[in-house]
């Protein structure tokens, strides 16, 4: 994973963990649906959003996280049949074919490709599943452009590589490309709405946004909560699964 940024969160896990959104019912029920599960090994676990509905005590699940802060957030929650290893996904180790399925919510573009596919590959059983999930925020910048083009303007003009793929990027064909079968995608759409403060602090737990200069930050996040004032800012999200399967032996 990319040090500064896969890790910054860390700085602000109470705030990730306040305001970032869960997941879908329907999504995590559809990756546990990809195959039968035992053990199963969430990348970059962060604080659990994705970990508290996947440990309902039937499975064990070995969560990895590379941030400290973020790991110890998750590790308090003490959810059940839940282990939290502080690492990547490139430095962990575990026994060929050891795990029945492996998921990354959020996370699978911090990965080196280079490494990670054929790592995954092979700590999948034969026919274990692998499950890439995101949440994207349609028209992320769009809303409050004219906020971020005084404030922050770096934000729209550079619009980080990682964030464009991870909104964008087909991962069913790096999926097929490294070897995995079965492969689909899964899309559900949802929406919701906040207020002003929700709306902020949801802004504030980017990783582009807590690398802007203190004063920058402050100065869009004031701003936009003072365009929003006693109103609510609707928000449209889709919800992605880009699954596949391991080869038989």
């Amino acid at each position: 994973m990319s040090s500064e940024r896969a890790v910054i969160f860390g700085q602000e896990a109470d705030l990730y963990d306040r305001f970032r959104p869960s997941y879908p019912s329907e999504a995590i029920r559809h990756i546990r649906s990809l195959t039968e599960v035992e053990r199963a090994l969430e990348i970059g676990a962060g604080t659990g959003k994705a970990t508290v509905d996947m440990a309902d005590g039937s499975v064990d699940i070995t969560c990895i996280e590379p941030s400290a802060g973020m790991a110890q957030r998750l590790s308090a929650r003490n959810l059940p049949g839940v282990e939290v290893v502080a690492a990547t996904f490139e430095d962990f180790d575990a026994p060929s074919g050891h795990f029945d399925l492996i998921y990354a919510a959020q996370s699978w573009h911090w990965v080196n490709p280079e490494i990670a596919y054929e790592h995954a590959l092979d700590i999948l059983r034969p026919q274990g599943a692998i499950a890439l999930i995101w949440n994207v925020l349609e028209d992320r910048y769009v809303q409050f452009a004219h906020h971020f083009r005084v404030h922050a303007p770096q934000l729209i003009a550079d619009m980080d590589e990682r964030i464009r793929k991870r909104d964008t990027h087909s991962w069913s064909d790096d999926l097929e490309r490294a070897g995995f079968q079965s492969v689909e995608r899964w899309t559900s759409r949802w929406s919701t709405s906040l207020g002003a403060d929700d709306y902020v602090g949801l802004c504030a737990s980017y990783s582009d946004h807590m690398l802007l200069p203190q004063r920058n930050r402050d100065a869009l996040l004031s701003a936009i909560a003072e365009e929003i004032g006693g109103d609510e800012v609707a928000l449209e999200y889709r919800t992605e699964v880009f699954s596949g399967q391991a080869p038989d032996a």
